[in-house]
């Protein structure tokens, strides 16, 4: 599953700037780890992700969404786009 979350703080080492707020950043959430190791582990989909954010979620490159998840129609998954 996809989410396209309002907001995304970046955190920062201390005696840098601070938060960088995103908005709009599309992430992909997946109900087990070994799902998004799939999706990482595959060529096509892989370069599709920027950042690994924890077990089940990952951010999606900012404007690979659609290429994502063509892809995982392809392996065979479904994704469901969720907006908040």
């Amino acid at each position: 599953m996809a989410r396209q979350p309002k907001t995304a703080v970046k955190h920062t080492s201390v005696g840098e700037a601070g938060p960088v707020l995103h908005t709009n950043l599309p992430i992909i959430e997946v109900s087990d780890g070994w799902l998004l190791d799939a999706v990482l582990s595959d060529p096509a989909a892989g370069r599709t992700i920027a950042l690994r954010l924890s077990e089940r979620v990952a951010v999606v490159t900012p404007g690979q969404l659609d290429a994502l998840f063509t892809r995982l129609r392809k392996l065979g998954h479904i994704p469901r786009m969720l907006e908040e």
